[in-house]
């Protein structure tokens, strides 16, 4: 069995789990740019922006603090497709280490949810991305058939499009 990213690792903690099983659908996505991290987030804090750079997000909108803090709230309509289409959550940052990572956690109707936004700086100034995302539930077995492969697909594509954001933000960066 391959070993699991540290990342993966914390969310499946946040869900009470040690390992995936049955009833887990793990999502995720993950590159190397480099942007560094501050770079990275600082186009990531931008909430409002998020549909610009991830096909996941119709609109992202912040229902709390103007400053993104622990605790800080938003509003977030995600185009999901077959079999959950488009759907709005309302999101609580319960974890927040500036330009490191942020995470959200959730459970209800028999589903359990961790995602977790990473920014590891690399020995050469770059940066080390990662979007991950956890169920457990009886509904995450359902699911997992049904959408792993696309949410994964879709789950690359933001990363892959901060990124590309990010690298638009840089200030050494030409043009």
């Amino acid at each position: 069995m391959p070993a699991v990213s540290p990342d993966i690792a914390f969310c499946l903690k946040r869900v009470g789990q040690d390992r995936a099983s049955w009833d887990t659908l793990v999502v995720s996505g993950a590159a190397d740019t480099p942007v560094a991290a501050d770079v990275v987030w600082a186009v990531w804090t931008d909430l409002e922006r998020w549909p610009v750079w991830s096909p996941l997000h119709r609109s992202v909108t912040r229902a709390s603090t103007a400053e993104l803090t622990a605790g800080a709230t938003f509003e977030q309509q995600l185009s999901l497709g077959f079999p959950v289409g488009t759907t709005s959550q309302h999101v609580t940052i319960d974890l927040l280490e500036p330009a490191r990572r942020a995470s959200w956690s959730g459970d209800g109707n028999g589903l359990k949810s961790c995602h977790l936004w990473s920014f590891t700086p690399s020995p050469d100034g770059g940066t080390h991305v990662s979007n991950v995302e956890v169920f457990s539930g009886f509904t995450a077995a359902m699911l997992r058939p049904l959408a792993a492969r696309r949410w994964n697909r879709q789950f690359q594509a933001a990363v892959d499009g901060l990124i590309r954001s990010a690298a638009g933000e840089r200030t050494d960066a030409p043009g």
